[in-house]
């Protein structure tokens, strides 16, 4: 009897710690990366394409995912919530910190926020490259920032870009505007 009441007492104690649970906003990481996604279409499938090309669907968060493209040296990644896309090419590439400008790196930082274990993400944040035009010795250099999109249920928009001294902590600081 006194088992079965204590039983009862912990479990009641612990729904009325996650229903009273403070909401957090706190950061989770997914991948780009070709072992962790689905390939839609690859020009290294063809026997002889034009030009080089890929289309990836990558996992994501909240019932969102990511569709991260790319041809000609550049690319970019588009938020997929159901079945609507929204295509960020145009709004990336004007942030782009140079020529051939292209998703840096296999992580993509997303934000939400976090009430128990139930997360809600609301933006996400990864880092973009582009080269600058050679200088006189030929030279060109790598430029990078960070892209930082808000999610919206399907109508994702670019936020703007950071770089430079404490990027990182900008960025999420932008990311999280849009809970205001």
């Amino acid at each position: 009897m006194y088992k079965s009441a204590l039983i009862s007492l912990l479990t009641l104690l612990t729904c009325f710690e996650i229903l009273n649970a403070e909401e957090k906003i706190v950061s989770f990481y997914s991948s780009t990366n070709a072992k962790h996604v689905a390939s839609i279409s690859n020009s290294e499938r063809e026997k002889d394409p034009e030009i080089d090309y890929f289309i990836d669907l990558c996992p994501g968060y909240g019932g969102y995912e990511l569709v991260h493209s790319g041809s000609d040296l550049r690319s970019v990644v588009n938020i997929k919530f159901g079945d609507k896309i929204s295509k960020l090419f145009g709004d990336t590439m004007n942030q782009a910190p140079g020529q051939f400008a292209h998703k840096a790196n296999d992580v993509v930082e997303w934000r939400g926020t976090l009430k128990g274990s139930h997360f809600v993400p609301h933006a996400i944040i990864y880092r973009f490259s582009g080269s600058t035009e050679p200088d006189d010795n030929g030279k060109q250099l790598e430029k990078t920032n960070l892209i930082v999109v808000a999610l919206n249920k399907g109508d994702a928009k670019v936020l703007g870009s950071l770089s430079g001294k404490d990027e990182g902590e900008k960025a999420r600081q932008l990311a999280d505007s849009v809970l205001k």
